[in-house]
């Protein structure tokens, strides 16, 4: 059995604010996304993981499987990679007293690019199984007023050299 990687996700801590919702003022973790890879990016880091591709090369392939993948789901066809999912089109749309007084170009609103995380026994990359691929690290918890109170697990004002969330540590 290959050992799994744990990838490290820091997340914020806040408090729900709005105020009509069952969940006000209860605190939920938030995602800290740390930055998005372009596709240059991309082909770099494949490249690095030891490919025998050149990242001029994977650039190639990755543009060449988006122009095909958007072709394909722009005619209804789903496309399933194994081991990651499958990216499918479907339909925002208003609805229509009667089926004589449907409209597409009236009642359709857009077309989207939808994606289903493969599920299969082998990958497992559903929410519950994805969690257990990562190490959760807090990095700020923030009072109701927006005020951070703690940083990197540290009470803010306590002799953290943290105290500052905006400084990019």
């Amino acid at each position: 059995m290959a050992a799994v990687r744990k990838v490290q996700v820091q997340y914020d801590l806040k408090p729900n604010k709005v105020s009509n919702s069952t969940a006000f003022g209860k605190y939920y973790a938030q995602l800290v996304r740390n930055s998005t890879i372009n596709l240059d990016g991309l082909a770099s880091h494949i490249s690095d993981h030891g490919s025998i591709y050149t990242p001029d090369i994977v650039v190639g392939v990755l543009t060449k499987f988006r122009s095909c993948l958007v072709e394909l789901l722009s005619q209804g066809t789903a496309v399933k990679i194994d081991g990651l999912g499958t990216f499918y089109p479907s339909f925002e749309s208003e609805g229509a007293e009667t089926y004589e007084k449907y409209s597409i170009s009236s009642q359709l609103k857009g077309v989207h690019i939808r994606f289903r995380p493969d599920d299969s026994d082998a990958t497992k990359l559903t929410s519950k199984a994805f969690l257990a691929k990562c190490i959760c690290t807090e990095r700020i918890v923030w009072d109701e007023n927006d005020r951070p109170v703690r940083i990197n697990g540290k009470p803010v004002g306590e002799g953290n050299d943290d105290d500052d969330p905006d400084d990019g540590d």
